[in-house]
């Protein structure tokens, strides 16, 4: 045990010797790549449009002045949805002066989700809709990515030894996209559908509307600001090269689209009726995020 004990630390002064050794070309302009891994954060994504009641939807309803809630506050829903994982990678170009480096680093994410989960409604209207004629209310997310641009600052706490470890911290903007999948059915026996009761057509309005769906299948889109802690460990291999490994945490701005067309609503084109007002809806979250782990590769001029 004591043999043991000597070999340990004598390792120990020996990796602390190493570190200590400094190289030479510290200071001056460099260029990095990395690759690695991302994992994005469970999310919460809210909607809202502009339709209106079932019994005022002008392709399904005559409109004739008896017509009740046919001009609603927003319809609001929202989903959560488990976080997803995937590669990331990132070219850099930076300038390291003593224990200072800056860096622009642009960065591309792409985090598979392939989450489904139920929608809530939020509104007197869509919850009303849940209870008296939908039988399926989902939304699925595919995959998450971000375009992201991002100014850097490290502080290196041993610069120009063997083994090098750093903070940093980064702001930027992000181009975030989400694959997103979005469907309301309704229940295909008219029996089941009570929304047209009490009126003198209720028997053929229930069969026009059973079965019939909404759905969102499209690409949300968004340009939103970000920041970024960072840390990691350098490791020289040469006066001019250093491999190393660099973990993140990247936080983004509030994500919201513009207004969206429904690629169909309740079956028929995206409006309250023919030559009637288009409906369409906005898709919000507040909570995107990601964390990501990545090896580099870093060469000084």
């Amino acid at each position: 045990m004591r043999l043991l004990g000597l070999r340990l630390s004598g390792l120990s002064t020996i990796l602390t010797l190493l570190a200590a050794v400094p190289v030479a070309a510290q200071n001056g302009p460099y260029i990095g790549f990395e690759l690695g891994i991302g994992n994005g954060a469970s999310m919460v994504l809210d909607g809202t449009d502009n339709d209106v009641a079932t019994t005022c939807d002008g392709w399904i309803v005559p409109i004739d002045g008896t017509n009740a809630g046919c001009d609603p506050p927003p319809s609001a829903w929202s989903s959560d949805i488990g976080g997803g994982s995937g590669m990331m990678g990132g070219l850099a170009v930076g300038y390291r002066f003593g224990n200072i480096r800056a860096e622009l680093e642009y960065t591309h994410s792409a985090l598979s989700y392939d989450a489904t989960a139920d929608l809530a409604a939020t509104d007197d209207v869509t919850v009303d809709k849940a209870q008296q004629e939908l039988e399926i209310a989902e939304t699925r997310v595919e995959t998450v990515q971000y375009e992201s641009f991002f100014a850097n600052a490290y502080w290196d706490f041993v610069p120009g030894a063997r083994v090098s470890p750093y903070v940093g911290l980064g702001i930027g903007t992000a181009d975030a996209s989400i694959d997103y999948f979005n469907r309301w059915k309704r229940n295909g026996d008219p029996a089941a559908i009570t929304t047209f009761a009490g009126h003198p057509d209720e028997e053929s309005l229930r069969r026009i509307v059973a079965g019939t769906t909404t759905i969102a299948n499209t690409k949300l889109q968004d340009s939103v600001s970000a920041y970024q802690l960072l840390a990691g460990v350098d490791f020289s291999l040469s006066d001019s090269v250093t491999l190393g490994i660099k973990a993140r945490l990247v936080e983004y701005g509030d994500f919201e689209t513009g207004r969206l067309h429904w690629d169909q609503l309740r079956s028929h084109h995206s409006s309250r009726g023919p030559g009637g007002a288009d409906v369409t809806y906005v898709m919000s979250s507040d909570d995107l995020s990601m964390w990501g782990v990545s090896f580099g590769l870093k060469y000084g001029f």
